[in-house]
């Protein structure tokens, strides 16, 4: 079975320490200013774009006490390593319509490594804005293509938390007596095992740790490969019937993307009621 673009993106980082790393996309061109390059991306989407000190990691109305979030540590990530994580963001930004995502978050911050109880991993969220990850020990296509997914993973979250209804939709999909993980660390090493079957409705082992995680994952092909996402929907009902569930959370929040979803394929290939 050939990995999602979200497995290799895992087994990648896992094995940065030791020398592997994921070669995706070519990273074309530097950036020259990055406050300058950020702030205009930034503006596209209607939220901040923030990096430097984790402690800044907040914004009105909330305050600096918000930038901290429970169990999850940051480093500060090193101003050589932005320029490919605010590229990924770029590309992560060109799946939504102008303004969209600002409907959602109100920021997007760079750190270095992030850990959540001790374990790394590629990003989290916060109070009304998500995190990404730019570690040092990995090169600037797996920055960037950790920062397109992270963006479309994590932003997701926040669709899925404000609305019960989706959750309750969604977790009824599930297969009966399936055994998910609560721990991060047993989240991320679930997360490299083998593909569940399509006929579970999982799109990826790690997506079928969580229901949230499931939901994410959705969100993350969705946005990032709709022609995959368009493929599994074909192959599977249950994909198509949480495709729909997906599509139409996505649509209430911002109506423009029933054109985006329609451009794509995906509410053809969707199953709604």
């Amino acid at each position: 079975m050939i990995l999602s673009r979200r497995a290799m993106l895992i087994a990648a980082l896992a094995m940065a320490g030791g020398g592997a790393y994921l070669l995706d996309r070519p990273t074309d061109g530097e950036i020259g200013d990055l406050d300058a390059f950020a702030r205009t991306l930034g503006e596209r989407q209607g939220l901040v774009i923030g990096f430097g000190d984790p402690k800044s990691f907040f914004v009105p109305p909330y305050l600096a006490a918000d930038a901290e979030v429970q169990g999850v540590t940051f480093d500060p990530a090193d101003r050589g390593m932005i320029d490919a994580s605010l590229k990924g963001i770029a590309k992560a930004f060109d799946a939504y319509p102008e303004k969209c995502l600002g409907r959602i978050i109100k920021a997007v911050f760079i750190a270095g490594k992030i850990l959540i109880n001790g374990t790394e991993v590629g990003g989290t969220y916060g109070q009304d804005w998500i995190f990404v990850a730019s570690p040092r020990n990995v090169p600037a296509e797996t920055r960037q293509l950790a920062a397109e997914l992270d963006v479309h993973h994590e932003t997701s979250s926040f669709v899925w938390w404000r609305n019960p209804s989706l959750q309750t939709a969604f977790k009824a999909q599930e297969p009966v007596g399936w055994s998910f993980q609560n721990d991060a660390a047993d989240q991320v090493a679930r997360g490299q095992g083998a593909e569940p079957g399509i006929e579970t409705g999982f799109l990826s082992a790690y997506g079928a740790t969580t229901p949230e995680n499931d939901f994410n994952t959705y969100a993350e092909i969705v946005f990032s490969d709709p022609a995959r996402m368009k493929d599994l929907a074909k192959k599977a009902p249950l994909i198509a019937k949480k495709l729909g569930l997906v599509l139409d959370a996505y649509i209430t929040i911002d109506p423009r993307l029933n054109e985006t979803f329609s451009r794509t394929g995906l509410l053809e290939a969707a199953s709604r009621s």
